[in-house]
């Protein structure tokens, strides 16, 4: 069973369905997906999709943005959106990852290892994972009351500081990244996150914005627009990109370690009903 739902950049569900267009601009292109390269598309690669349809990979000719759609196997209907399988997984966003932004997640993971971020967790950590960390975000605060239970099994969060969720986040930002400590800084936000968390800095250094601007920059590389988004790899070793908050199951598996007990009733709706 398949179920085929909105797309990654909206918050909402979308779904799209095109009938056959004119007749193919070239060999092998599907009527369906004719009419779209008639629209500045241009296809860069094509991959099998589940329930017999074909995954076609777009690139924009001049935003040179990609993305996945899929054909049906009689290639009349292309279809734009998310594939959810019965289990709940979304196999688009594999689909993106594998096909579009494979390359782009390695280089972005490269170099996200000497950027500016702040560690939570083990010191000496057997696992390690980006996350684009919002201050005023209330699902990056649910994701950290999540993480911290996993520090002692050797879990490392690096941090990286960003500024979209309100107009104070800079502010507070700024505060835990000129700190001492900031890694104290952020545990800080965090405990007080339901009573507003840290103050807004008096003064922000210019070295902090320019990392400021360059956290939201890499964010847009990878076609992000909302706190939090993971980067971590896979049990392959694959860079793969987690986008907000999701159920505990999940999040085990993006952590990569043993699941850990969590009785935080605040993370209660995020567990996975029992079976039967």
């Amino acid at each position: 069973m398949l179920r085929v739902i909105g797309g990654r950049a909206a918050a909402f569900v979308a779904f799209w369905l095109l009938a056959a267009g004119p007749a193919p601009a070239a060999e092998n292109i599907p009527p369906a997906l004719a009419r779209l390269m008639g629209m500045g598309l241009q296809v860069e690669g094509r991959f099998e999709a589940p329930a017999q349809m074909t995954g076609y990979v777009l690139r924009a000719r001049e935003s040179r943005r990609s993305d996945v759609v899929y054909v049906s196997q009689d290639g009349r209907y292309l279809f734009i959106g998310n594939i959810l399988d019965t289990a709940g997984r979304d196999l688009t966003q594999a689909h993106v990852e594998d096909h579009v932004l494979g390359p782009e997640l390695q280089t972005l993971w490269n170099e996200l290892e000497s950027a500016r971020w702040v560690a939570e967790g083990a010191a000496k950590p057997t696992r390690i994972v980006y996350s684009f960390t919002d201050p005023n975000c209330g699902y990056c605060h649910l994701l950290w009351r999540v993480t911290r239970h996993y520090h002692e099994a050797g879990l490392q969060v690096r941090h990286l500081l960003v500024d979209v969720i309100k107009a104070s986040s800079t502010g507070k930002a700024a505060t835990i990244l000129q700190a001492k400590d900031p890694a104290q800084a952020l545990a800080d936000n965090e405990a007080r996150f339901r009573s507003g968390g840290v103050a807004v800095a008096d003064k922000i250094q210019e070295d902090t914005r320019k990392t400021l601007t360059r956290h939201r920059q890499m964010m847009d590389r990878l076609g992000v627009a909302g706190t939090p988004a993971v980067l971590y790899r896979d049990a392959d070793g694959k860079v793969r990109l987690q986008r907000g908050m999701t159920d505990l199951d999940t999040l085990t598996q993006v952590i990569g370690l043993p699941p850990q007990t969590i009785d935080d009733p605040e993370l209660a709706r995020f567990r996975s009903a029992p079976a039967g």
